[in-house]
């Protein structure tokens, strides 16, 4: 344990999500950890999303100005770095003004700092002064953190030295979460009676009704599907009578919006299905492709969500298809309906847990440290 050598760190993140406070909760028995969260909540989140509590490290939730649903100021990360003595500083993020701001004070005073992300995209169509003051940010860390190697590029593009990243496996699913085994066709069988979910083929999506995700698409694309294969879509959002409008005016009977459901009554349900689908628009990484292969499903996903790029491997766990081929992507909802593919993806899940991210990233801080003593 780190704490017993004395090691002491600070992570500044946005908001106190779930996953990360369940992935802070396995790392603080690793290394004695501070966490700011800039603020309490992240707007259009259901207020039972924030349900977990700090166990194994202390934090704080900043008394910020909050400036739209992300964005907020507060200078509590600089105060807490002023009057602590760190051995290791995490910033997890470069966009809130918080975020700049304590990022530009280590740099000025030459203060050495992991910069941690949870995934990234570049944006190829981007004005180069954006791209620039991105840069301004990102570059200059003394070490890199990455879920992935899109996320990896994303980083090289805007000034990280490709020699200082390291990858971690990005989890939301602990091991006790992750399934035995798939559900055989009589359990999923019996499992679906006892949840009232109708059809013969059962497809499942999970995502904030929001335009990125992409339903819209999805809702109209099954259209196309027969009558018996049915998808549900968990998730809420500002989208939800957009959907149910077009579900009607479709005369879609097998399309069904569930309501958001924490961890613990998803996991459950998600094993009564036969596959996953997410056609999100863009993802910068996309932790519910994990979730769902952690409960033995298999996968049929865009290529802008980098999870999809790199947990699906093509006609074995899953298949990753281009938005704009809907013969592909139609194609793969029928293929991916294979047992084998689900013990699969089951399979490659059960090695990306909360508890792999965590011990891999202690060990990742451990070395660096040892380094550059």
């Amino acid at each position: 344990m780190w704490h017993n050598n004395g090691v002491k760190a600070f992570w500044l993140f946005n908001h106190p999500a779930p996953y990360k406070v369940d992935f802070f909760n396995v790392l603080g028995q690793e290394m004695d950890l501070d966490v700011i969260f800039e603020r309490a909540y992240e707007k259009g989140r259901n207020k039972d999303f924030y349900n977990r509590k700090p166990i194994h490290f202390s934090c704080e939730i900043a008394k910020s100005i909050y400036l739209g649903g992300i964005d907020n100021y507060t200078t509590l990360p600089i105060k807490k770095l002023k009057n602590n003595a760190y051995d290791l500083i995490v910033i997890n993020g470069w966009r809130t003004l918080t975020e700049q701001k304590t990022i530009r004070y280590l740099k000025k005073n030459n203060i050495p700092y992991v910069f941690h992300i949870n995934g990234g995209i570049i944006n190829d169509k981007e004005a180069s002064w954006k791209t620039s003051y991105k840069r301004k940010y990102i570059s200059g860390a003394a070490l890199y953190l990455a879920p992935d190697e899109a996320s990896a590029k994303y980083l090289i593009h805007y000034g990280a030295d490709p020699k200082k990243i390291r990858l971690y496996p990005y989890s939301t699913v602990f091991d006790e979460e992750t399934a035995i085994r798939p559900l055989s066709e009589s359990e999923k069988s019996e499992l679906r009676s006892q949840l009232g979910l109708e059809g013969k083929r059962l497809y499942c999506s999970i995502g904030q009704y929001i335009e990125r995700k992409n339903h819209v698409a999805l809702i109209r694309l099954w259209k196309q599907m027969e009558e018996d294969s049915h998808l549900y879509i968990i998730g809420e959002g500002p989208l939800k009578e957009t959907y149910e409008k077009l579900i009607e005016e479709e005369q879609l009977h097998n399309v069904h919006l569930v309501s958001y459901m924490p961890h613990e009554q998803l996991f459950p349900y998600l094993r009564a299905f036969d596959a996953f689908v997410l056609l999100s628009k863009e993802d910068i990484y996309g932790h519910v492709i994990n979730e769902a292969m952690a409960q033995g499903l298999p996968v049929v996903a865009s290529n802008r969500i980098n999870a999809a790029k790199k947990l699906v491997e093509e006609g074995v766990t899953g298949y990753v298809v281009p938005l704009d081929e809907e013969n592909a992507i139609l194609k793969a909802l029928h293929d991916v309906l294979n047992p084998k593919m689900g013990e699969a993806a089951l399979l490659a899940a059960k090695g990306n847990t909360v508890e792999a991210s965590a011990k891999l990233t202690a060990r990742i801080f451990r070395e660096w440290k040892e380094e550059n003593l």
